[in-house]
């Protein structure tokens, strides 16, 4: 037998009855949405206190207070600062991969739907870097980690991890605009930029030891000029 609803209520505002679809069922009390909502003041407040004051303003009470959370609540959705660090990063790099796919569309929006269009593709990919904020989200990035006050290993874990996910968002972008793109080229592309990209941010930082946020010019000409001679090692790789 069919259940039947009953004429909604002004209790009732919320969704709507998946049986009929017309009249409306109560809805949930927003526990849901208050977690994340808290989970995403815990990242900004993280990631503002970072930018702001490097590791010494990075710690859970700071966050706990900046957020309006307290330290439990900081620990309910986050194991440690090493988790909470990583959140942060990948959050960066994912406004930054946005960039990146946009680039690449624009990029390969005039390409001809041909087997041939792997070279033209994969040029897209590297040339959109150059039209993001690398810069910016690099040294965030780094106060996050710790800079040059921690072990290699440890930033570039968390550096390597970042860029790989970024890669993983690329590939399939790239696999949707160029079908005709051969997978190995693809794979060995994508390997090499993130790699060099990670390379080439740890000689920048290094050649930079106190820069900010806000990155002066003359950093982000050395930046450019290590992106260049990186792009133009990718390309005689798989220019025919």
């Amino acid at each position: 037998m069919r259940r039947s609803c009953r004429t909604p209520s002004t209790a009732d505002a919320g969704s709507i009855c998946t049986q009929c679809n017309n009249y409306r069922v109560k809805s949930s009390d927003g526990r849901g949405a208050l977690r994340e909502q808290r989970r995403a003041a815990i990242i900004d407040a993280a990631r503002s206190l970072a930018a702001e004051h490097g590791t010494d303003g990075f710690t859970v009470d700071r966050v706990a207070a900046l957020a309006g959370v307290s330290r439990r609540t900081v620990f309910n959705h986050f194991t440690g600062l090493d988790h909470l660090m990583v959140t942060v990063c990948e959050q960066i790099l994912a406004e930054v991969t946005t960039e990146l796919l946009a680039g690449v569309d624009r990029g390969t929006a005039e390409l001809p739907a041909a087997p041939d269009d792997g070279p033209a593709a994969l040029d897209a990919v590297c040339e959109a870097t150059r039209g993001v904020d690398l810069p910016t989200a690099i040294v965030t990035i780094a106060q996050v980690v710790g800079g040059a006050d921690v072990a290699h290993e440890r930033a570039d874990v968390i550096s390597r991890t970042a860029f790989e996910l970024v890669a993983g968002r690329l590939r399939e972008r790239l696999q949707d605009r160029a079908p005709g793109l051969d997978p190995l080229d693809l794979e060995l592309t994508l390997t090499l930029l993130t790699s060099g990209l990670s390379a080439i941010a740890r000689r920048w930082l290094e050649n930079h030891p106190d820069l900010t946020t806000d990155v002066s010019t003359p950093a982000r000409t050395d930046w450019d000029r290590l992106l260049d001679r990186l792009l133009q090692r990718l390309r005689s790789g798989y220019a025919g």
